[in-house]
Formats: C-alpha cells, sequence, structure tokens
C-alpha cells in the first residue's frame, strides 16, 4: 500500500459528526396520498351493502302497511293516515342510525375504516397523519348522524350533498365531517 486509506465501505454507517459541525436535515415525509371523491364512493356503496339486510325487512314492513293502508283507502273512500305508523318506524330507523354510528366509530377507532373503506385501500387518520383514536372516532360520523335525524327539515338535504362535496375544492381531500374530527382519508 502507498499510505492512502481504503474508502468507506458504501453500507458503512456515516461517522458521527463532531460537536458544532452542521449535518443536513433528514429527507422531508411524503406527502400523504388523499383518497379521491370517487374512491370515497365505491367504499360508501359497499358500506350500505353491509346494511342491506337491516332495511330490507323494514322497507318490507313499510310497503306491506303502506300498501294495505291504500287499499283500505280506495274500498272506504277515506284518507290514508300513516300517522299512526310513524312511532313504529321511527323507532326503526332510530336503531339503524345508532348501529351505523357505532359501526362507523368502532371500525375506524379499531381497524381505520369502515369494511368498505379497508375493501377499497383507504384508510382514515388523524390530520397529522396518526392513527384515529377515540375522540376522532366518535366526533366523525356525529354530523352524518345529526343531519339524518334532521333530514325531515328542509334543507338537511343540502347540508349532507354539502359534507359529500366538500372534498372536491379542499387542499387535503377532507369532507366537513372529515374537518369536523380532525380526520384525512389517505391510501395505504
Amino acid at each position: 500500500m502507498d499510505g492512502h486509506p481504503l474508502p468507506p465501505r458504501p453500507d458503512a454507517p456515516l461517522p458521527a459528526s463532531p460537536q458544532g459541525t452542521w449535518t443536513p436535515p433528514p429527507p422531508p415525509e411524503p406527502a400523504p396520498r388523499y383518497a379521491s371523491f370517487w374512491i370515497r364512493v365505491g367504499a360508501t356503496l359497499i358500506d350500505g351493502l353491509v346494511f342491506i339486510p337491516i332495511w330490507i325487512p323494514f322497507l318490507i314492513a313499510v310497503w306491506n302497511r303502506m300498501s294495505t293502508e291504500i287499499d283500505r283507502s280506495i274500498s272506504t273512500g277515506q284518507r290514508v293516515d300513516v300517522t299512526r305508523y310513524m312511532g313504529r318506524y321511527a323507532g326503526w330507523a332510530l336503531g339503524v342510525a345508532v348501529m351505523t354510528y357505532a359501526y362507523q366509530a368502532l371500525l375506524v377507532r379499531f381497524f381505520g375504516g369502515t369494511l368498505g373503506k379497508l375493501a377499497v385501500g383507504i384508510r382514515v387518520r388523524t390530520a397529522d397523519g396518526n392513527v384515529v383514536g377515540w375522540r376522532e372516532a366518535l366526533l366523525r360520523p356525529i354530523l352524518q348522524l345529526i343531519v339524518s335525524f334532521g333530514s325531515f327539515v328542509p334543507g338537511a338535504g343540502l347540508i349532507t350533498l354539502l359534507d359529500d362535496l366538500w372534498m372536491l375544492w379542499d387542499r387535503q381531500k377532507q369532507t366537513l365531517h372529515d374537518k369536523v374530527a380532525g380526520t384525512i382519508v389517505v391510501h395505504r
């Protein structure tokens, strides 16, 4: 050898820099890939399939009752009175709304998304990219629950539409319920 040291191996760790010398900052984290509108629509449709077995008996009961009332109204000439049945159907709808809320909150908390979101490869995260906690999981579906109870109020459907469409012009593709909870929806 002629006295020159060998160059370090490529996989060798870098020597520690002495105090007071400059070291470059770590590379920035890559920006998250936010879930698009249509992928989230697909996830919502899959989630809707989960609740079909719950809604079908309700819809059959409503259809049968209303059909019977209409037939009676035609044969007797009396008006159809649906107010007698509204309490029973409101109770069923309340039960389904609570189950939907629990489904969304629990699956987002424990698995990072509902079955629909998991199936299409997206996850719910906090705004800073961390795993969702109880606070976010419980807040996220609250706007949807409130709007669903107020759906009989004129204009409440516009709030639902605004909630769903908000992500089209939001930089982080957040809906209003994402903003309420401080969450984002990203690809795995």
